[in-house]
């Protein structure tokens, strides 16, 4: 590898950092001028990503929407054996809390 291949996978790297930690901030911002400058900024950062990288930025995008159908397939599979297992238990502390964390999958 060359010293600017190694220069444009450490870029790329940098970029899809900088996504994911913008996207795990949009939750906890509750102020909408706050939001579109987020907003402007992750676009910033994936118009970058394209121009850097045409192709890693497809694959960052195929992993996001993977990331995604995988997480709603483990709590769909959570929240069939919670249901399964709340039949079965006695102490009621312990149900409330199964029932609690199902309505959190649930919602």
């Amino acid at each position: 590898m060359t010293e600017q291949e190694i220069q444009k996978l450490l870029e790329i790297q940098y970029l899809k950092g900088r996504i994911d930690e913008l996207h795990k901030a949009i939750p906890n911002i509750i102020n909408l001028e706050r939001q579109r400058k987020l907003d402007l900024r992750l676009d910033k950062y994936y118009k970058k990503l394209k121009a850097t990288d045409e192709i890693a930025y497809h694959l960052y995008q195929v992993e996001k929407v993977n990331t995604k159908i995988s997480k709603s397939k483990g709590i769909k599979d959570i929240t069939t054996l919670l249901e399964e297992v709340y039949d079965n238990i006695e102490n009621p502390v312990l149900k409330i809390k199964l029932a609690e964390q199902l309505e959190k999958y649930r919602a």
